[in-house]
């Protein structure tokens, strides 16, 4: 985290467009001033973009990558940012054409060599390679999927939701919330097998929308947001193995929700993951070597819609991202236990959709 005195970065991207889901509001990508100490934000600067919602840092935090999620006939793609994470400033290199429609997730493996952006709308994944800029540097490799869910308003096709390369970088995994399925290809020097190499299948309807590895690697969270369920899935096998499933929604709980935003803690003890519907943070305590997630408890935004969540680096906040009312809530974190405390502190962002620290 870098910091000058007690103030540390971060950018949040939002929706600047009407869409069927959310009427946009922000006006693009907005840098914040943390203070480390209270958790109080302070706005620094906007970068002005076209629906910038989801965003990715690169490991060494020279670069940052925003997509835009925009439907095909209206110009999606991926920005590349210079980024000085001194400062936050933010300098745009790139911004490369995506095919498909609707990307709504970016990530960027530790070399910064690959670049993966989800469609959610079409459906692929697109794999780029990254320049020595880290800009991509030539046209992608496409994944394609087939199929369809048994809810008939979410799962009508493939919705690819998110993608990752596997932290021994033998692998990418996605997570596909219109077919049900976390389906993982193999990865090799660069390349995607376009062949399915294994499926961890979920519940009919469940809709897989976020992974996270765990800090070891060994383990895999899937974040599933129609039946509001977490699964840690064993991968020091040949095959990905279930050791375990949550509820992020307390027992009593009989409304409409979905989840949203999936975090790990920086010890690798704790998960977060935000409702959408109840507009709680739900949290839960990891044990890797028992293969267990032991429920924490959940804690009320007061806020529609808890897009995201960030952990600070240091891991004593939470932040929650509330799209529909737009602001970001500030909770501190108890070290030993990983439970919340309100702080007190919001700050106004519209249609909040990606919280990063930089």
């Amino acid at each position: 985290m870098q910091a000058q005195g007690t103030q540390a970065l971060l950018v949040v991207g939002t929706y600047t467009l009407p869409m069927p889901h959310v009427n946009g509001q922000g006006k693009g990508l907005y840098v914040l001033g943390f203070d480390t100490a209270t958790g109080r934000l302070s706005e620094r600067s906007i970068q002005e973009a076209v629906n910038p919602s989801y965003v990715a840092l690169s490991a060494d935090r020279r670069r940052l990558y925003a997509v835009r999620e925009v439907d095909g006939n209206d110009g999606p793609g991926v920005s590349t940012f210079e980024l000085d994470p001194r400062t936050g400033a933010l300098r745009l290199l790139n911004d490369t054409p995506t095919p498909g429609g609707w990307p709504c997730h970016v990530s960027v493996d530790n070399d910064v060599s690959l670049l993966l952006v989800s469609n959610y709308a079409t459906g692929e994944v697109l794999r780029y390679r990254l320049d020595a800029q880290g800009v991509p540097a030539e046209a992608p490799q496409l994944l394609k999927r087939e199929g369809s869910g048994p809810n008939a308003a979410r799962q009508d096709g493939p919705h690819a939701h998110c993608a990752l390369v596997s932290p021994d970088k033998r692998h990418v995994y996605l997570a596909d919330l219109g077919i049900d399925g976390v389906v993982r290809h193999r990865l090799t020097d660069g390349a995607l097998d376009e062949a399915i190499d294994t499926v961890l299948p979920a519940a009919a309807g469940a809709g897989p929308r976020h992974l996270v590895f765990t800090l070891s690697g060994k383990h895999l969270l899937v974040n599933y947001e129609l039946s509001s369920t977490v699964r840690m899935y064993a991968l020091d096998e040949t095959e990905p193995r279930l050791v375990g499933e949550i509820s992020t929604l307390p027992e009593l709980f009989k409304g409409e929700s979905a989840t949203g935003g999936m975090r790990l803690h920086p010890s690798g003890k704790f998960v977060y993951v935000g409702n959408r519907g109840h507009d709680s943070v739900f949290a839960a305590r990891i044990d890797e070597a028992e293969g267990t997630l032991t429920p924490i408890g959940t804690w009320a935004v007061e806020g529609r819609t808890p897009r995201d969540l960030r952990v600070s680096p240091d891991g004593t906040f939470l932040l929650a991202a509330s799209q529909d009312d737009g602001f970001i809530r500030v909770f501190s974190i108890d070290p030993q236990t990983g439970a919340l405390s309100d702080t007190g502190h919001t700050h106004a962002i519209p249609s909040a959709v990606c919280i990063e620290f930089i």
